[in-house]
């Protein structure tokens, strides 16, 4: 078996994961909307973070929709803490710079990514609560307090935006982002997914274990192919249009 049979679904992952970053986590303290985190488990996915933690909710975390996530949970390292303390512990363990937004008068604008500079190794975004936002114990350790300034009535960006906004922000401070992880970290995140692209095929965990220790060649676009971009449109948004389409024939044959 050589590197050059490897599947395009494994050549792929190896691509996405080569673009991973461990410098930038995201830290969801609290939360209170299960809709609210999901979407910033996709934001975060997207942009190629690859550690989520989260501070635990007293109600605890409800079920995974996979159209909120699109199935973006899968590919994410998460970390779940029973309460702020712990969360900042660790953090300040693992080397993090601890990043929080907050709305206060005390917290820097960010209007261009160049107020980032410069970039630490090792940054830890924290987003609050839906209701108040970042505790008191974790803005009181924060080496940066950041908001996003807003031009109208409304005094804070729906929890996702918000992420993705900061995100982009940071990706633009700092480019060398993009695909920051250890081989060690690397190594680590290519055995579960390998493992979970093998699925229930029998032969095929035997088969895809080999590329974990062999990496494969990458795909030079880590991007999908044009024919699984194609729109995947739900039964029941399918029916409805379907029963939209047949019934507006039906009308323009009255008329």
């Amino acid at each position: 078996m050589t590197r050059g049979e490897a599947p395009r679904r494994l050549r792929r992952a190896e691509a996405v994961l080569r673009r991973r970053t461990s410098r930038l986590i995201v830290v969801l303290e609290r939360p209170w909307d299960d809709h609210n985190v999901q979407a910033v488990l996709r934001t975060a996915e997207s942009f190629g973070v690859q550690y989520v933690w989260t501070v635990k909710h007293p109600d605890g975390p409800g079920r995974m929709s996979k159209s909120v996530t699109k199935g973006s949970h899968h590919w994410l390292s998460q970390r779940e803490f029973e309460d702020t303390n712990a969360c900042i512990a660790a953090l300040r363990s693992d080397g993090y710079s601890i990043w929080a937004s907050d709305l206060c008068s005390e917290a820097t604008e960010l209007t261009s990514s160049s107020e980032l500079l410069p970039f630490p190794e090792k940054v830890a975004l924290i987003v609050g609560r839906e209701a108040d936002g970042v505790s008191e114990e974790m803005l009181q350790v924060a080496d940066r307090r950041l908001f996003l300034p807003m031009q109208g009535f409304t005094e804070s960006f729906n929890l996702s935006v918000a992420t993705a906004l900061f995100l982009q922000r940071c990706f633009d401070a700092e480019p060398s982002l993009v695909g920051a992880m250890s081989e060690k970290e690397r190594t680590a995140v290519r055995h579960d997914w390998f493992h979970r692209l093998a699925g229930q095929v029998e032969g095929r965990a035997e088969q895809y274990a080999y590329w974990v220790e062999h990496p494969p060649e990458p795909t030079a676009d880590h991007r999908p192919s044009d024919d699984a971009r194609r729109p995947r449109i739900p039964k029941k948004v399918r029916k409805r249009m379907e029963l939209t389409r047949d019934s507006n024939k039906s009308r323009q044959k009255t008329d």
